[in-house]
């Protein structure tokens, strides 16, 4: 399935509420290294949210001409905020937890409910950045709330060496023996249990 921003709150929202609802988007958006492409839309996304805060408060005196005024900016506003849930949609690449950092409220269609998980599929494996590091990751696998990541040396493949969770699809292993071949392998945990192991990858550490 794929993971999604929902906007629904732009239509079902009170004007309070929907600006309470875009400060916390603009909060953990701003700065976030996950999305660098909606940068100059955040600009208007907040520039609009300005106007549309000063078209309420000057609303709450009454007045047609003001309310209509009012109006106009929360329609504008929401067509910038939708732009920006696309943007979302297409830097998250799927991941519901960097989704989530985005501050949008996620799509949970009640067709697809979440049940026992998959086995995630055989990490894929490159060498890390540094000497005796290895980059894994799987891809994102729906309703997964961690990530458990196992190391094993080829030369003892029954013996754990390193263990790690995490709450994202990716990991990198640190201080693993240069020359030696790991394997790894991984599951994840949802509300209904940890899955399946996957199957093993193996590569050289230098």
């Amino acid at each position: 399935m794929i993971v999604k921003p929902s906007t629904s709150f732009l239509t079902q929202d009170r004007d309070s509420d929907l600006v309470t609802d875009l400060k916390k988007i603009l909060a953990g958006m701003t700065g976030n290294v996950s999305y660098p492409k909606a940068a100059a839309l955040l600009l208007l996304v907040q520039a609009a949210l300005d106007e549309f805060t000063t078209a309420l408060a000057n609303a709450g005196d009454g007045g047609r001409t003001l309310t209509a005024l009012k109006e106009q900016k929360r329609a504008a506003l929401c067509a910038l905020v939708r732009s920006l849930a696309l943007d979302v949609t297409e830097e998250c690449h799927g991941d519901l937890t960097v989704l989530l950092t985005s501050g949008f409220p996620i799509q949970k269609p009640e067709r697809y409910p979440i049940g026992d998980l998959p086995a995630p599929a055989a990490p894929a494996l490159s060498l890390g950045t540094h000497s005796g590091e290895l980059d894994a990751s799987v891809p994102p696998i729906y309703g997964a709330l961690t990530y458990n990541w196992l190391v094993m040396l080829a030369a003892a493949p029954t013996v754990v060496v390193q263990e790690i969770e995490t709450s994202t699809s990716y990991v990198t292993f640190p201080n693993l023996p240069p020359g030696q071949v790991c394997i790894v392998q991984a599951n994840v945990v949802g509300t209904a249990g940890t899955s399946d192991l996957s199957p093993a990858t193996s590569l050289m550490v230098v």
